[in-house]
């Protein structure tokens, strides 16, 4: 069977169908497309043709002094730390701190059982007031005849001859002694120290030390501040036995804080004490406070190719506490009429520091030569002018000549 021919009406049909979908393309295309040309471009609303740029956030750039610096971290630590001991061994009888506490230079903080150093010195001043008796009697008894002075006077200037030659080399060490001996024998018996010499006959210097002795024993049994500062690491109870030497607690003057960082030795070169320092400390919400270099460690460690450096801070509130983390940014000098950008305005391609300058709406892609870089700043040496636009947000994805908004 043949098959049927189409009819003549189907045809015209056909083909008046794709004209209508013809033209029905050609004037909904840019509505559905978003293109627009000819006429339909300039009815398109200027917020919708400023929408297509890209926006930029821009820097003015102007001749500035550059100040470079070294970056490095380290813990702040208490400008002083001892750890304190008692002198003597003992039971703790009172604990006058707790930890946290702040205390003032020679304090008590500490009190070890004392009754038996307190019956010595008892016992060491009652043998005082017999030796004092003893010697008043005797100053009483004793001859009034001046002293000796002639034989006064040859036992000095045989000694000071004898001191002399043995300066000179004239005397041997034993010969000096002897004549030493003999100065001190001489001047006894010319009576001159009969005052002393009673002294001793009578047992009052011997009863004067033993009280000074048994006072200091006591005065040892009472654990005092070495300095002003706060009680930290408190390890000790009442009723507790201690040991000499035994470390009972720490002691932090924190009335000012030091962070020793380790700075690269390229760095290490420029810095100076005195010079000013920046301190961040993230655990206490970034807080930046201001430091100064207090010293230079003159030794690089080959090591690591670095050197320490203390920095000091003031803590006159007492809100730092030793062992936070922090951030440290020091001095190391300023360059004089530079031109910087922050260090994301600068972006490589193909191995080559570029920026993009705004001129006129558009983003002129600028390659540059870049200088020192210090603090998030970067030193372009050229060919960047004063007074030059350069894009420091939303540039990353842009192409030359790119059509952009500053906002």
């Amino acid at each position: 069977m043949k098959p049927s021919r189409p009819k003549a009406w189907q045809v015209a049909a056909g083909l008046l169908f794709v004209a209508a979908a013809a033209v029905g393309l050609y004037v909904f295309w840019p509505a559905l497309t978003g293109a627009s040309t000819g006429e339909n471009a300039r009815n398109v609303p200027e917020t919708e043709r400023v929408a297509q740029r890209t926006r930029v956030d821009v820097l003015v750039v102007e001749p500035q002094d550059f100040l470079l610096l070294a970056e490095a971290t380290g813990n702040l630590a208490p400008w002083r730390r001892a750890d304190v001991s008692p002198e003597a061994s003992g039971l703790v009888r009172e604990r006058l701190i707790e930890e946290g506490a702040r205390v003032q230079e020679n304090e008590p903080l500490i009190r070890l059982d004392a009754r038996d150093q307190e019956l010595e010195l008892e016992e060491a001043r009652s043998e005082l007031l017999k030796a004092q008796i003893d010697y008043a009697a005797k100053q009483v008894g004793s001859s009034t005849t001046e002293p000796d002075r002639a034989m006064l006077d040859r036992a000095e200037k045989a000694f000071r001859g004898a001191e002399a030659a043995f300066n000179a080399g004239r005397l041997t060490l034993e010969e000096w002694q002897r004549a030493r001996r003999t100065y001190a024998s001489d001047v006894l018996r010319s009576g001159q120290r009969r005052s002393e010499v009673e002294a001793v006959l009578s047992g009052l210097e011997q009863a004067e030390q033993r009280v000074r002795r048994a006072d200091l024993a006591l005065s040892r049994m009472t654990v005092r501040a070495p300095f002003p500062g706060r009680i930290s690491n408190l390890e000790v109870e009442e009723g507790q036995r201690v040991a000499v030497g035994t470390k009972v607690l720490t002691l932090l003057d924190d009335s000012r804080m030091k962070v020793d960082v380790n700075v690269l030795e390229a760095d290490l070169v420029g810095l100076a004490p005195g010079a000013d320092a920046r301190v961040r400390i993230p655990a206490m919400a970034d807080t930046v406070l201001s430091g100064r270099i207090f010293s230079v460690n003159p030794s690089i460690d080959p090591a690591t190719g670095t050197g320490r450096v203390t920095v000091e801070v003031s803590n006159p509130r007492g809100e730092l506490m030793s062992g936070l983390f922090a951030y440290v940014q020091l001095e190391a000098g300023r360059l004089s009429d530079r031109i910087v950008v922050p260090a994301g305005a600068v972006l490589s391609r193909q191995g080559r520091d570029l920026v993009f300058v705004v001129q006129n709406g558009r983003a002129q892609w600028t390659y540059v030569t870049t200088g020192r870089r210090s603090g998030g700043l970067v030193e372009i040496r050229e060919p960047l002018v004063p007074g030059d636009s350069v894009a420091v947000e939303g540039h990353h994805a842009l192409s030359h000549d790119a059509r952009v908004e500053v906002e």
